[in-house]
């Protein structure tokens, strides 16, 4: 499903897991040209993105499977949906207005388009105006939040001064 919507990617980074370590995922991978890399092991950090994604899932799906567990995969495509749609407090924009250019169309809400076209290629110019806008504001809106972020990290954390002559400690990695 994904290579129907977004093409093929590039490049794919999971886990050491035997599931994505098969001959079958290697051949698609080669089929494709996408390059496999994978993580390294005990360390989740390397796939941040995906660590960060799975906590966030875990807990929404948490709240509609029943006590067994085993109905789990029947609410996917809807918290897939909601989680594209809703507007991140990191970039101020849905995952969907950033991967397909406009925003989403949703059929209990309707809105009125923010196109208009005169011309037949004007469609294409307006798509990628409203697209550079809103990568524009979204590298923004990253940059504002990290800004926050180090603000709240550095509140905590003491600003040591060092002179020429003062005792430290070292660490030394050998070899």
């Amino acid at each position: 499903e994904i290579i129907l919507i977004h093409g093929s990617p590039d490049t794919i980074i999971t886990d050491q897991g035997t599931h994505f370590k098969n001959e079958l995922l290697q051949a698609i991978s080669h089929l494709v040209g996408c390059k496999q890399i994978f993580s390294t092991p005990h360390h989740p950090q390397t796939n941040g993105q995906t660590e960060r994604w799975n906590s966030t899932f875990v807990t929404q799906i948490a709240k509609y499977c029943n006590t067994d567990l085993n109905n789990w995969d029947t609410f996917l495509p809807s918290i897939v949906y909601a989680y594209n749609n809703g507007i991140h407090s990191s970039t101020g924009l849905s995952p969907y207005q950033l991967a397909f250019g406009r925003r989403p169309r949703h059929p209990f809400n309707p809105h009125a388009t923010t196109f208009v076209f005169s011309k037949p290629h004007d469609y294409w110019t307006q798509l990628m105006q409203y697209r550079n806008t809103a990568l524009k504001q979204a590298k923004q809106h990253i940059i504002h939040q990290q800004e926050l972020s180090k603000t709240r990290f550095d509140k905590n954390r003491s600003h040591p001064t060092f002179a020429l002559g003062d005792l430290v400690w070292a660490k030394v990695f050998v070899g």
